[in-house]
């Protein structure tokens, strides 16, 4: 039986698909080769300005599970607060559960601009702070990989692109990749949108 045939679904990236267990926790589970190389090209689709070439997609399914094993090893040597994180519970191979959060995608959709700016603010302090153990999602990816947890603290719920090497934050961090549009063109609101790229580059840009 599949997982999709007897709990809901709700949501996927290029790397898992998050069920609802329906206790207050989700199933993280890591994406099949066939199923990763439809999600990369339904997300990246031939109607893009810029679509991917077939005959890349091994080495991005390739990559995408690479990153997925280094961040497990990341957390192995990095103290992290487990609720930072959503207390996950590794499974089988990749899989893992976590706490249900509501992603910031959707919390911004139901706020005004104000409240969106206060949980930016939130999220840098949450990021300084994640910095300071040596540790950052490679790309701040804001609105997908964190969310709130019902007592509105920021949880980092997507942490299958980690780096710790000193040399690679460094580089993000000088191309701003928080400004991809991926990133920061996911906040709708086009005000907030701006306070969020002028804030990264205050607090992470001089780390160039």
């Amino acid at each position: 039986m599949k997982y999709d045939e007897y709990m809901k679904k709700l949501g996927e990236g290029w790397q898992y698909t998050a069920y609802d267990l329906g206790d207050g926790r989700v199933l993280k589970k890591f994406h099949s080769l066939p199923r990763m190389y439809w999600v990369i090209l339904k997300d990246i689709s031939p109607f893009n300005s810029d679509p991917l070439p077939f005959y890349k997609l091994p080495s991005f399914a390739r990559a995408s599970k690479r990153k997925a094993l280094e961040s497990f090893e990341i957390l192995k040597h990095k103290n992290i607060p487990a609720s930072w994180l959503g207390n996950p519970k590794r499974l089988k191979g990749l899989d893992y559960e976590q706490d249900k959060i509501k992603p910031l995608h959707d919390v911004f959709e139901e706020n005004n601009t104000e409240v969106i700016k206060s949980i930016i603010d939130q999220f840098i302090i949450f990021n300084r702070e994640l910095l300071e153990l040596g540790v950052i999602d490679k790309s701040f990816n804001v609105t997908k990989n964190y969310g709130l947890s019902k007592k509105g603290e920021m949880v980092m719920i997507d942490f299958g692109e980690l780096l710790a090497d000193p040399v690679r934050i460094n580089k993000r961090c000088q191309v701003r990749a928080w400004s991809e549009h991926y990133v920061a063109g996911c906040i709708k609101d086009q005000e907030a949108q701006e306070y969020f790229i002028k804030k990264m580059d205050e607090n992470f840009g001089t780390k160039a």
